[in-house]
């Protein structure tokens, strides 16, 4: 965090001086940047979801037009009017969420693109409300305690409700929520397999969006004292998004940068071409796009390739903790028992009559050749694919229905693809898999009240990556690290939802023989200190073999073999199938 301060320390400085010391036009340009800042800080975290909204001036329209017709309509005072405003949109906002962000691929931003041109359209056809085309003239400036807001006043008041959304979406972005958000940008599966309710998630961001772009429009309209429909077209929209994408979306900072930039560029190409080069005004349109294009181009990133900024504050170890992620009790016993399962897929059968249990505190091992159905399984007991026919319980119980609650039974996994979010470090990739632990949201994050959570779950991550070799590898980029690495970065990711039963998808690929024999260890030591159901997927005859209690082998979606390791190795039937004649 000491980075932010400094950041807004010295931004505040800058700014100051600017708002005193420039002619009345720019500190009003000021002004517009900063009201175009607090947009794309909302902007930026929705899009850093994974989520495109192609809509978003239709929300900094619904803000402006509601505390200016609040204001100087029904009387309201501007303060309390803004606060409406931003509540109604939040609202509207939670509305269309659900509707809309179920919805994947080029749905999404199609579907927020035809909701901000039909609340565009309802701008101009309310001309009884809104004025219409002619536009809303006559809005009250803005004032506090009776004291009215000049220029500079209202220029000085929206950059420090900028300074406060940047402190606050900066606590977000290294917070809990934050790294949900990015995993769910990375692979919405895997972000639900450590219980992140992905569509909860993604309606809160967006709300949230929505509300800081309504909170800019309020602050527009009492800026410009006049609404018009055309400054909240569609148009609109795509220029705040090029924003966003200028400045880049690695860190609240891009927001900033690309607000400040594109205003800069616009009264740049508009000076050379009006006052150098004397063109035309079409001409200043093209320039624009031009720059705007090959900075694009030059920095697929956005400004932020230039800047370097912390990401977390938790990186370092916290000593004093000896926090193991796997509880430092024996866990319950908890069998999970697969009974009679089928998975169709319109006419293939990936499973058919599958039935096999992985015991407390016993490495049981599951192989097979590619295509047998072993992953499909996988997917079917941590609820990613609902069984066609069959039953699976833990503990007696029959299985969640969805992800995220089948973790919170005690349920953890890692994949036979590495998942990890490669835009966090090794530490908050492991740290993510400690969410179903955390409780703090967006408002806690915001307001720097989830340190304590943000230092446990911190301590716990550490303590997981020592478990697996690789404690001295937290604050590194997980991208730098080795496939075999990554690997090792998801077992610990894994044991950091405290479970009850661990399945392994193929963690030893890559691997090292020394982190094999390591692996194979960390394997037993879980079951005899934790009591640990495990379940291994693996390719690595003698790593199977030379470890676990029970083996099953599948072939064809079909249970072939089971018994122990010896007993299935002279199997002629698995001979056959899968070890080949040799063995």
């Amino acid at each position: 965090m000491h980075s932010t301060k400094s950041i807004l320390v010295g931004t505040t400085l800058v700014l100051a001086t600017m708002i005193a010391a420039l002619p009345t036009y720019y500190a009003g340009l000021l002004a517009l940047a900063g009201i175009h800042a607090i947009v794309c800080l909302g902007l930026s975290f929705l899009l850093a979801a994974g989520q495109l909204s192609l809509g978003h001036a239709a929300f900094l329209g619904t803000g402006a037009y509601a505390a200016a017709i609040l204001t100087r309509d029904a009387g309201w005072p501007p303060l309390l009017a803004l606060a409406a405003a931003v509540a109604g949109c939040a609202a509207l906002a939670c509305l269309l969420g659900h509707l809309t962000l179920r919805l994947r691929g080029h749905y999404l931003p199609l579907a927020t693109l035809a909701w901000g041109m039909a609340i565009h359209v309802c701008f101009g056809a309310a001309t009884g409300v809104t004025g219409g085309a002619s536009g809303l003239p006559d809005i009250p400036a803005f004032s506090l305690h009776g004291a009215v807001l000049g220029t500079r006043a209202m220029t000085a008041l929206t950059w420090g409700v900028v300074a406060l959304s940047f402190l606050a979406f900066c606590r977000i972005h290294r917070g809990r929520i934050g790294r949900a958000a990015a995993a769910i940008k990375s692979n919405p599966t895997m972000a639900s397999a450590f219980g992140v309710d992905v569509a909860a998630v993604k309606i809160r961001i967006f709300v949230l969006s929505a509300a800081m772009t309504a909170l800019a429009g309020g602050l527009y309209a009492f800026y410009m004292q006049f609404l018009s429909p055309g400054s909240f077209s569609v148009g609109a929209s795509f220029n705040l998004l090029i924003m966003v994408v200028l400045g880049g979306v690695l860190h609240p900072l891009g927001a900033l940068l690309g607000a400040i930039a594109f205003t800069g560029l616009e009264i740049g190409a508009q000076y050379l071409v009006a006052s150098l080069l004397d063109l035309p005004g079409q001409m200043e349109s093209m320039l624009f796009g031009a720059i705007l294009i090959a900075a694009l181009l030059r920095w697929p990133n956005g400004l932020m390739t230039w800047v370097r900024v912390p990401r977390s504050a938790a990186a370092p170890a916290m000593e004093g903790h000896a926090v193991s992620p796997a509880g430092a009790d024996r866990l319950p016993a908890r069998a999970l028992r697969v009974e009679a399962v089928e998975k169709h897929f319109g006419g293939l059968r990936a499973l058919q009559g599958v039935s096999l249990e992985i015991g407390a505190a016993r490495i049981t091992g599951l192989i097979g050749p590619n295509g047998a159905g072993k992953s499909t399984l996988f997917n079917v007991m941590t609820a990613v694919l609902p069984a066609t026919r069959g039953r699976i319980t833990l503990g007696g119980e029959p299985l969640a229905r969805t992800s995220a609650q089948v973790v919170r039974q005690g349920v953890a996994r890692t994949f036979q693809h590495v998942q990890l979010v490669a835009e966090l470090s090794v530490l908050e990739n492991v740290m993510l898999g400690g969410y179903i632990h955390g409780r703090a949201g967006l408002l806690a994050a915001a307001l720097g009240r989830d340190r304590a959570e943000e230092r446990a779950l911190a301590a716990a991550a550490h303590a997981a990556l020592a478990q697996v070799g690789l404690a001295a590898e937290a604050g590194r980029p997980v991208a730098e690290l080795t496939l075999g690495s990554q690997r090792l970065v998801e077992v610990a990711r894994a044991l950091m939802a405290h479970p009850r039963v661990l399945l392994l998808d193929e963690p030893a690929a890559g691997l090292r023989e020394p982190e094999k024999r390591a692996l194979v260890a960390l394997m037993r030591r879980l079951r005899d200190e934790r009591g640990m159901a495990i379940l291994l997927v693996e390719h690595d005859m003698d790593l199977v073999m030379g470890c676990v209690d029970y083996l099953f082998v599948l072939n064809y979606g079909e249970l072939l073999s089971q018994g122990a390791s010896a007993e299935v190795q002279r199997d002629p039937a698995v001979v056959a199938a899968y070890l080949g004649a040799e063995a």
